[in-house]
This record gives C-alpha cells, structure tokens and sequence, in this order.
C-alpha cells in the first residue's frame, strides 16, 4: 500500500515549454522521464458500489503491461489529496478483485458477486511526460503533464492537468514547491480528480449553480474552488456571488484571503487572471496545508 499525497493544477498550452526551465530553478536535481501514453479504464457497479464507499477502481496500460489500482477512502484538504491506493499487475484491461489484500474490503463483502457485477464505466487516455524533481531538503516529487481526455460512450472532456505526487519526505515540502511554483507560473489549483470528472461525465452532471456551503474551512474552499470553474464556463453572476460569500467567510479564518482584494464583477478574462494570480493560489495552499496539519 502506498499513501498518495498529491496537488493538482490547471494550465495552459502557452505555460508548457516554461516548465522545464522551472523545475531547473526550482529542484536541485532533476530526472526527466520519456513520454508514455496512458490507458486507463474506470469500472463499476450499477448500483455504483466504489462510489458509494468512497474508492476507485481502475486498470491501466503501460508500455504494454496491464496494472491494478484501487484508491481507497481518504481525505481531501482544499487542493490536497491524501489516501491509501494498492497498484498491482494484473493479467488484461479487467481488474481481478481477490489479488487485493483481504483486509481492504468491507465487512461480509462478497467479492466473487462484487467481481461478476463489474462494468466499464469510463476510460480516460492521456499522454504523460514526467518528471522525478529531487528538492533541496532531500525530499523527491514526481511532477507529471498529462494531456489527454475523459471518455465515456460518445461523450468526452479535455484532460489538461499538472499533478505534483510527494514520492519521498513531508507534505509540507509538497507544499512549499506548490508555493514557489504558483509564484513563477500562471496556474489554478485543481480540485477534481480524473475519477470525479468521469463520473460527473457518465452520470451526466456537468457543474450548475450551488448554495454556499459554509459549514467548515473545508467546505468553504471546495464550494470556492467549484464555483471558480463553474463561473469560468458560464459567467453566471449568481455564482459570482457565492464565490463573494466564501470570500468574506474564508476572510475571518485565513489572513492571505482578507489580505486579497476580490473583483465585485468580473467577466472571464478578468476572473481567469485573478484564479490563475500567486496570491490567490497561495492562499489556497496555506489554507489547504493548514487543514492538513490541524
């Protein structure tokens, strides 16, 4: 078992040929991998068994080998993604549930029925370059691009995403490269996994306009970061709204949010610079680390 610790983030095609140079100024060593090309397949149940307990289940092919992957139940704080995943060879492009340790599964779960009711449910194919960047207090993060798409049946969404994975140290080195990185490049911290959109895909739910939820630190940056994109798409000035609300909310916990001075309106442009400004990422970061250190 492996416990994946992970940021994402948005970009552009222009920002591409910047990021060799950045991993350069930014790591004290550097290990850039060849390019490979990525098959991945989602399955599921019909009555969405994995979704319901919180966990992934995929198979991918690589350079002509077949590997297994479970992501289990886990905790997202802001943009982290922190939880325990098991990645095994496997035969074909269909999982085999019984190569998994036993003590993953739920009690009385019964994984002969729970194999025979597996279904494809989306495939998302990418290309990926990578790179292995050794940072200066020994810790080591993979940093990959992958471009690519989501499929499911006729339906597909643009796959365009920077992961940083911690491989070796403390989250806080994660986060601190995160810092740096947003200071020199436009990015958006991402908050979706490839497996969400998916899902978001195959059950046809593409983002609409959502009530603040200002229950936690927590919610308050996801109910944040989902209206970012869902204003991004749709201008919608109500969501504008919502992200004012979590502004002022996030304001009162978090000195970088009161410190940063928010549009009244906005359209795209104006909004897509502000999301992809360092200020408001590294708000993001130090709130999203300090929900993980609490």
């Amino acid at each position: 078992m492996a416990m994946e610790a992970e940021l994402k983030f948005l970009l552009t095609q222009g920002t591409v040929p910047a990021l060799e140079p950045v991993w350069q100024q930014l790591a004290v060593a550097v290990q850039q991998h060849e390019s490979v090309q990525l098959l991945n397949a989602y399955y599921e149940t019909d009555d969405l068994w994995f979704r319901r307990h919180d966990a992934g289940l995929r198979t991918r092919l690589k350079k002509g080998q077949f590997e297994q992957t479970i992501k289990l139940a886990g905790q997202q704080h802001g943009g982290l993604h922190f939880r325990p995943e098991y990645n095994l060879p496997c035969a074909s492009v269909w999982p085999e549930l019984k190569a998994f340790p036993a003590e993953i599964w739920p009690e009385q779960t019964d994984l002969e029925q729970l194999q025979n009711k597996l279904k494809q449910l989306f495939r998302t194919d990418f290309m990926r370059q990578s790179w292995l960047l050794t940072l200066s207090d020994g810790s080591t993060v993979e940093a990959v691009l992958d471009q690519g798409e989501v499929v499911s049946g006729e339906q597909k969404e643009v796959i365009f995403e920077l992961e940083l994975e911690l491989q070796q140290g403390e989250v806080k080195a994660l986060f601190e490269l995160s810092r740096q990185l947003v200071q020199v490049l436009p990015l958006r911290l991402g908050w979706q996994s490839k497996a969400e959109r998916g899902y978001r895909l195959v059950q046809q739910q593409p983002l609409v306009f959502m009530p603040l939820d200002n229950s936690s630190t927590a919610a308050l940056l996801k109910s944040l970061q989902y209206h970012e994109s869902y204003f991004l798409r749709s201008q919608d000035p109500l969501s504008w709204q919502v992200i004012q609300q979590a502004f002022a909310a996030l304001a009162i916990v978090s000195a970088e949010f009161a410190a940063l001075t928010l549009p009244q309106q906005a359209d795209s442009t104006q909004a897509l610079n502000f999301f992809s400004s360092a200020a408001y990422n590294c708000a993001l970061l130090n709130c999203s680390e300090s929900l993980f250190s609490a």
